[in-house]
């Protein structure tokens, strides 16, 4: 093999080493979805999302109208393997007795 080659794929074989290195200290997320009625505009959108996102190792909340009228599906993506419908419930604070968290469950 000539010098070049084997420099390029030297450095090739380092940055491969590098990249998968980076991809296994990625945390393994978990999703969940909450189903949360009371949701009546975009304000109680808003609270409900800002409420969710206090929630134990929260990435990503995303607050959707359901089929049902003044109902939400939240779906909330986590590091945490153990939010629960109690937690949402306290996250929520005050703005809690505004809102009837149904359910929270893990998607599989």
């Amino acid at each position: 093999m000539k010098p070049k080659v084997r420099f390029l794929t030297l450095i090739l074989a380092l940055v491969a080493s590098a990249l998968s290195s980076f991809a296994g200290d990625q945390p393994t997320t978990f999703h969940y979805e909450a189903e949360v009625a009371g949701v009546m505009c975009s304000a109680c959108s808003k609270k409900v999302q800002t409420a969710m996102e206090k929630l134990e190792g929260v990435s990503k909340v995303k607050v959707k109208a359901s089929k049902e009228p003044n109902v939400a599906l939240v779906e909330i993506t986590s590091t945490s393997t153990t939010l629960n419908k109690e937690a949402a419930i306290q996250a929520l604070g005050t703005d809690a007795s505004s809102y009837n968290v149904r359910s929270l469950t893990k998607k599989e």
